[in-house]
């Protein structure tokens, strides 16, 4: 949807609602933070809008603000450590 500007929402930086499967897609090896907007019948996250993103965890924490749902995760492949 575009604003009076021409912009989208998400181009103005106004988080937009995506499935989890498209906020990694699109935040691929990155950590992010995401306001849950709707959960399944587990509970677990299926939809979201990202608040923050990041290459580390730590700073990313340091950029949230008092969101009440929030998920933080590793939008990329685990990385594993070989056994010694």
């Amino acid at each position: 949807m575009s604003s009076t500007n021409g912009l989208s929402s998400e181009e103005e930086g106004v988080p937009v609602e995506l499935s989890i499967s498209e906020i990694r897609r699109r935040h691929k090896d990155r950590w992010v933070a995401v306001v849950v907007t709707k959960r399944d019948r587990n509970l677990q996250p299926v939809k979201g809008k990202v608040v923050a993103e990041d290459l580390d965890r730590f700073l990313l924490r340091t950029k949230l603000g008092a969101y009440r749902d929030i998920c933080i995760f590793y939008a990329g492949d685990p990385i594993y450590l070989p056994l010694l």
